[in-house]
């Protein structure tokens, strides 16, 4: 049986909504802008179904992108609190290029085409797109296929599956020494930003990363106990930090020095919100003529904790790492230390061999 279901939105355009309902088939349902369609649309279906014509959707020839995306962006993304903007922005990226496609006739060559664009095209900042960056916008067009595959039944196969990944470089693993984290911080203190020397230090002495830095707020951090805990991180944990000396004494003055109070260590000027050191932090790594991101004191205090002789364990439950994967760049680092407790063993099993006794 068949039932037309009239519809106004909020925007105030009017459709109609067909349902049948077919004692032994799956109830289906389509909107049309008109109660003429949708009234043939139904006869039509209803009388497949009761001749055994009807074998169900093939969704992949009847959706376009620009529905598939819509879906995910409306059910999936919201998942994904910490990237669901970047991810949105990637996935309007490819709609706008896609978008009037139907599913089935996405194809591996049609996305190898868009997957050179990705690198002829300016980011909002200025430069050319990274080929990392390329990567993440096919990885982000591969989960929208994924689900429509595995909980939507929309297709079959991934077409992003046969796509070949750029090859990108080497992770950057450039970091400070202590004359240059002295030559940073120094001047620092001379930045016009109140945030800027404070936010540094922090980043040296823990490793944390800037956002975690800049969205700290003040009951996260316990004197008592000198600790600071970062809420939500990047992979979706909390993580408590303890602070050495000189960044509590740092903290306890930032902390006098604020004429009215808000609930972020490093406000913005109406303390609504986290502030904002990007333009200092430029101004300072070129007055010493470093060519360094902030991201780079992370490294700094992973590659120095690692030369300390602290394991990959530590390491990585310092900077919040998952797995021991992210933190095996700085294994190099820790040969110094090694060969001090290797040295030590060997001198009390060996030592009278070692001293020729």
């Amino acid at each position: 049986m068949a039932y037309i279901e009239k519809r106004t939105h909020p925007s105030g355009k009017i459709t109609y909504r067909a349902r049948i309902r077919v004692q032994g088939a799956p109830a289906l349902c389509e909107s049309f802008s008109t109660r003429r369609d949708a009234k043939a649309w139904s006869d039509k279906m209803e009388a497949d179904i009761r001749q055994g014509r009807y074998f169900g959707r093939t969704e992949s020839k009847e959706r376009t992108f620009a529905e598939l995306v819509d879906r995910f962006i409306e059910q999936e993304i919201p998942k994904k609190r910490k990237s669901y903007a970047k991810c949105k922005v990637k996935l309007l990226w490819w709609k706008a290029h896609l978008k009037d496609y139907f599913v089935c006739h996405i194809t591996s060559s049609i996305i190898a085409d868009l997957k050179e664009l990705l690198l002829q095209e300016k980011t909002p900042h200025g430069p050319l797109r990274s080929k990392s960056t390329a990567n993440r916008y096919l990885a982000a067009l591969s989960s929208v296929f994924t689900i429509a595959i595995k909980e939507w039944n929309w297709l079959k196969d991934n077409p992003v599956s046969n796509i070949s990944r750029f090859e990108e470089g080497k992770a950057r693993d450039r970091f400070l020494s202590k004359q240059e984290i002295e030559k940073l911080l120094a001047i620092c203190k001379t930045s016009r930003s109140p945030h800027l020397y404070p936010a540094t230090l922090f980043a040296v002495c823990s490793g944390a990363r800037k956002g975690e830095i800049l969205g700290l707020k003040w009951r996260d951090v316990d004197f008592d106990r000198q600790t600071a805990t970062f809420r939500d991180t990047k992979n979706g944990e909390n993580r408590t930090l303890p602070l050495g000396p000189e960044l509590v004494a740092c903290l306890l003055e930032e902390r006098k020095k604020r004429a009215s109070f808000s609930e972020y260590v490093f406000p913005s000027v109406d303390g609504k919100r986290p502030g904002d050191i990007k333009t200092a932090w430029e101004n300072a790594v070129k007055e010493i003529g470093l060519p360094i991101c902030f991201h780079t004191l992370r490294h700094t205090a992973a590659s120095h904790l690692t030369m300390g002789g602290a394991s990959t364990v530590e390491v990585g439950a310092i900077l919040g790492h998952k797995t021991l994967a992210m933190v095996k760049r700085y294994s190099h680092l820790s040969v110094t230390a090694t060969a001090k407790v290797l040295g030590r063993m060997n001198e009390e099993v060996l030592g009278k061999r070692v001293n020729g006794t």
